[in-house]
């Protein structure tokens, strides 16, 4: 992205590890807003039982820095082009109007909530966002780009960590790690069964696919796909099992607890309403 770009306002969407709502901060340039200054503002929009826990944000498996510009720590991708029907919407209405506001481009961070802090610590990161910020607004020339890749240049024999696991050497404490994969594992127990759930290799590929890639893209392909397609598998066998065996089907759901999905269970119990609806139809006619 072109620096003139960095200055035009971002909409950054944070995505909690806790089962939070997702919060939209726009800021208006990339180039002079930190990731310290930006957690100031997180936390005014935060519930009050999570608003003096320490927060840490993450983009691309890395947690930004405090004191850089997110400019330079962060991706982001072109505003969206502007349909063709409002362009010449505006071009017929100038004369008397205003010209409509320009696409905005929109960046997911994710955000880690630890261990809460005392009103010391943040009162200390509070006056730390003030400086820095005054620090960037007086720098005009922050568009230094750093070498992101600089790292990944050293080679090694021992395999690159994957997963939750990078953000170890990251400023993750293996506690941190440890909760971060906890909570994660509870989000994957809603759409598996207990000997379904993902496990080494398996799981660390849904963590780097969480790290890495846009929550909206991973939410429109990849894993959703997959999920759509289980969905329709249970939903069939289900309704099948349920209108042909019944009494099979409902005696091994009571006795069976945690071998189907809700999913499962709830299409069991469709498809026998049907069976006992064509039943009574059939009596009654």
């Amino acid at each position: 992205m072109s620096s003139s770009s960095h200055d035009q306002p971002v909409d950054l969407v944070i995505r909690f590890t806790a089962a939070i709502p997702d919060v939209v901060i726009r800021v208006p340039s990339a180039k002079l807003t930190t990731p310290l200054g930006l957690r100031q503002q997180i936390r005014s929009q935060l519930p009050a039982s999570y608003a003096a826990n320490r927060l840490r944000l993450i983009s691309a498996g890395k947690v930004l820095p405090d004191a850089t510009a997110l400019s330079k720590c962060i991706n982001i991708p072109p505003p969206p082009p502007r349909a063709k029907k409002d362009l010449a919407g505006t071009k017929d209405n100038t004369k008397g109007k205003a010209p409509a506001e320009s696409s905005v481009s929109r960046v997911y961070i994710h955000c880690s909530i630890g261990d809460a802090l005392t009103p010391g610590d943040i009162a200390s990161e509070a006056e730390a966002a003030e400086k820095v910020d005054k620090a960037l607004l007086t720098d005009v020339k922050v568009e230094s780009a750093p070498t992101p890749n600089q790292d990944a240049t050293t080679t090694s024999s021992t395999p690159a960590p994957r997963g939750f696991d990078r953000l170890l050497s990251a400023g993750f404490s293996p506690g941190d790690v440890a909760n971060l994969r906890a909570q994660f594992m509870a989000i994957q127990a809603h759409t598996h069964t207990p000997d379904t759930m993902p496990t080494g290799d398996e799981l660390r590929s849904l963590e780097e696919r969480w790290l890495e890639n846009d929550p909206a893209n991973a939410a429109n392909g990849g894993a959703a796909g997959t999920d759509e397609e289980g969905g329709l598998e249970d939903m069939l066998w289900g309704n099948l099992m349920g209108f042909f065996w019944p009494i099979a089907a409902a005696c091994w759901l009571m006795r069976e607890e945690g071998i189907w999905t809700r999913r499962m269970q709830i299409s069991v119990l469709s498809g026998l309403l049907v069976n006992l609806t064509f039943g009574f139809l059939r009596i009654t006619s």
